[in-house]
């Protein structure tokens, strides 16, 4: 690919803002001990939201991140897509606990918070940021030059930016599975509402985790929530169609030193958290 290319430039920026997308997380986790774990996690966001809008603005002539009013009914269905696909999560969140004790999540402690500020540092401003970052920004760039490569090269550094084995396996799930949507609508609302909704979930079962549930509660549960998801992906998927265009560049070629390096910093960091 010709290094003074616009295609090149745009891989080139999607790439970078990973890199420092990564940088924030490091730093932010180095100052939890300074700003506290709801500190430091806002700091990280905030940061990471002003250089996203930062570069985004600087190629608003080759590509928009766009914004526009939802259908009610496609909302709802796209809603419906994201938490019927929990028990997926679960299956590969439990397949990265039997692989190793590290890949099970060691979810933050935030119930020592209170619910509504719970809510909104760790389920609405995840979120908007993460989603504005991947399926914005760094979806959106890719998809001016391979959008096959831009849905799965998206959702690698997704799920690469969580560290955790469980949070890498369902994180790429679900990165595919709101690429795909964002791609179908032409509309972030969609995919950052699944987004916050999932989260939403998390933070409430937290709170809620000392509730006995029946088993068979549990079990019946998870086998609506597979075959829901099977069904209103094919209603969904049916009505709005998704064209991936491939370019004919190799996928060697989609990736930039700096998305090289950055995913090799994260493959590092996930390597010692499962030697713990």
């Amino acid at each position: 690919m010709d290094k003074k290319s616009s295609e090149y430039r745009l891989i080139r920026m999607a790439d970078t803002s990973f890199l420092f997308c990564i940088i924030f997380e490091v730093v932010g986790i180095m100052t939890v001990m300074f700003f506290g774990t709801l500190g430091a996690q806002m700091a990280i966001y905030f940061m990471t939201m002003l250089f996203a809008v930062f570069m985004a603005r600087s190629r608003k002539a080759e590509f928009q991140i766009p914004f526009e009013r939802p259908k009610v009914k496609t909302l709802l269905q796209s809603v419906g897509i994201s938490v019927c696909g929990i028990p997926i999560a679960l299956v590969l969140s439990a397949l990265a606990a039997f692989l190793s004790s590290a890949g099970a999540d060691s979810s933050e402690d935030i119930t020592k918070y209170p619910i509504w500020l719970a809510m909104i540092a760790f389920a609405i401003v995840p979120a908007v940021v993460e989603e504005y970052v991947f399926r914005g920004l760094i979806l959106g760039a890719y998809m001016n030059v391979d959008t096959k490569a831009a849905v799965f090269i998206s959702s690698l550094f997704f799920a690469l930016l969580h560290f955790s084995l469980g949070s890498v396996l369902y994180g790429f799930f679900y990165g595919c599975v709101f690429a795909l949507i964002r791609i179908a609508t032409g509309n972030m609302v969609y995919s950052m509402a699944m987004h916050l909704i999932f989260n939403a979930i998390n933070v409430a079962v937290s709170y809620a985790g000392m509730i006995m549930i029946p088993g068979w509660f549990l079990i019946g549960a998870f086998i609506i929530g597979i075959i829901g998801f099977i069904v209103l992906c094919i209603f969904f998927f049916k009505k709005n169609h998704v064209e991936l265009q491939v370019s004919g560049y190799k996928g060697r070629q989609l990736v930039t030193k700096e998305g090289y390096i950055t995913m090799a910093v994260c493959l590092c960091v996930m390597g010692m958290l499962l030697m713990v």
